[in-house]
């Protein structure tokens, strides 16, 4: 979100931010990231929770990757700030989130569910439908991840883009995010056979690789490599941020359990009603697919800022 100081006292601890949406956001002097103090009528970016303005960026005086650099204490990583950018973006996207995933991952998921319900009673017809479930949500997962990464990104600099915008993004990342896949899971894979600690090593190594291959339109390789490079020195937040992120999902598989025994099923088998069984499913795929996309997207954008001092107009340009 970007607006202007409209108030600022040193002494009174805080002031006023109008956004560029005309609401009127209250700040405390501990929510400044820039190093000079603000002033009235300057320029700024900051992150809006309700009426309160955190991380605030000053945007005209000193450069504004001066004052990201600055803001970012020396190479902080601050992982609230990242779980915050997450969930501040799919609150402002919600609408093309929401369409996107029903339509990419949702509808498979119902799908699967369907099939897979057919395939105990003995049906020949199940394997095919289960069999176009997996094809859609295979191909709709990587479209998915492409389209929420670019309308995150583009979100940070107060960029909307328009749900067809979205999906031809999310069409051409396909390929691209298809073959960064690949590599991952079979790097992981490997390292989780081995020993467990090289496959989740390599898993926070090449976090945001699909964001290097979304942002910065980078190949296959240069983006694994590029998300070595940028998670350098702060893999320890990464896999604290990835842990929360799994305890996320559990939380939700295990509220979709509880839904499954409270419909007259059982908490591991789901719900003796299928119509509550494909939902819930649905559902859960929904969440943790746009979460953790999102997510990734907000992880980049951090890593970017505090070690390369590039801020959200920067970042943003992509989509100029």
């Amino acid at each position: 979100m970007r607006g202007q100081v409209t108030t600022f006292g040193e002494g009174a601890g805080g002031g006023t931010i109008t956004g560029d949406n005309g609401e009127i956001y209250n700040f405390s002097a501990s929510s400044i990231r820039s190093a000079p103090p603000l002033l009235s009528g300057q320029r700024v970016d900051f992150i809006a929770y309700e009426s309160v303005a955190t991380q605030i960026f000053a945007l005209d005086g000193p450069p504004a990757s001066q004052a990201l650099s600055v803001a970012s204490v020396s190479g902080t990583f601050d992982l609230g700030r990242v779980i915050q950018r997450t969930f501040n973006a799919i609150r402002q996207n919600g609408v093309t989130f929401l369409i996107g995933s029903v339509l990419l991952v949702g509808i498979p998921s119902l799908l699967l569910v369907y099939g897979q319900s057919r395939l105990l009673e003995g049906q020949a017809a199940s394997f095919a439908i289960i069999g176009l479930a997996y094809l859609l949500w295979f191909v709709g997962t990587y479209m998915l991840q492409g389209m929420v990464v670019k309308v995150t990104v583009a979100s940070f600099n107060d960029k909307a883009m328009s749900i067809g915008a979205a999906f031809a993004a999310g069409s051409k990342l396909f390929l691209p995010l298809l073959g960064v896949g690949i590599l991952v899971g079979l790097g992981t894979g490997l390292g989780y056979i081995l020993l467990v600690v090289p496959g989740v090593i390599l898993a926070v190594i090449w976090s945001v690789a699909t964001a290097a291959v979304a942002v910065e339109d980078r190949g296959v390789t240069e983006s694994l490599q590029r998300s070595r490079e940028l998670t350098k020195g702060y893999r320890w937040p990464i896999f604290g941020l990835a842990v929360i992120l799994f305890l996320g999902s559990v939380m939700i598989g295990m509220l979709v359990a509880g839904i499954g025994a409270a419909t007259g099923g059982s908490f591991v088998g789901g719900s003796a009603s299928l119509g509550v069984n494909m939902i819930t499913t649905a559902l859960s795929n929904i969440l943790t697919s746009v979460i953790g996309a999102a997510g990734v997207a907000a992880l980049y954008y951090e890593l970017r800022s505090i070690k390369e001092g590039v801020g959200p107009e920067e970042l943003a340009s992509v989509f100029d």
